[in-house]
């Protein structure tokens, strides 16, 4: 699990609010509006790009695991993001997988990873050739292998995601408090 949060500069908003003239109600309107857009576009950031970072086969099984949460304290309110980056399916990832003596192996964008006393066979679930493992010494019941996915996600978040927060959130800001001072005045 991995959460981002971000503080935003009270001076550089007080000298937008003054530049444009807007009122209390206006830039509060406007606050929670970018708040949301931002976390949005963040969202729709994080899947596509951890999707090709990871080698994942569809960005699905990412969006379900990136979360917005919205709280409200005091006269403000803030936007977290929430990353779950427990393992992953191996039928999940792109990639080619073998058998071979003493297990089985996986090698793609994700990496190459042996996991010993396990067998290639087709996933029920996926419909995909994947890397499953005995629970017991018995025939059933078996399990799915998984890849970790925790490292590679944080450093791209941290890297890529994280780096253009702010600029996200400042075009989403000016850009709605603007069309509210011009547009929503005048009517």
């Amino acid at each position: 699990m991995s959460l981002l949060d971000f503080e935003i500069d009270d001076s550089a908003l007080q000298r937008v609010v003054s530049e444009l003239g807007a009122a209390p109600r206006e830039v509060r309107l406007s606050y929670n509006r970018a708040l949301s857009r931002t976390a949005a576009t963040l969202r729709k950031m994080s899947s596509k790009g951890l999707q090709s970072e990871l080698g994942l086969r569809r960005a699905t099984v990412l969006r379900r695991r990136i979360k917005s949460l919205r709280a409200k304290q005091g006269k403000g309110s803030e936007v977290q993001l929430w990353y779950g980056l427990n393992d992953l399916p191996v039928s999940e990832f792109k990639g080619k997988v073998h058998t071979g003596e003493g297990g089985a192996s996986y090698a793609g964008p994700a990496g190459s990873h042996r996991f010993p006393n396990a067998f290639a066979a087709r996933s029920e679930r996926a419909g995909r050739r994947t890397i499953m493992r005995r629970i017991r010494q018995s025939r059933l019941p078996i399990t799915e292998e998984r890849l970790p996915i925790k490292d590679r996600a944080d450093v791209y978040v941290e890297d890529e995601i994280f780096h253009q927060l702010e600029d996200i959130f400042w075009r989403h800001f000016r850009r709605d408090l603007e069309a509210r001072v011009r547009y929503l005045r005048s009517k």
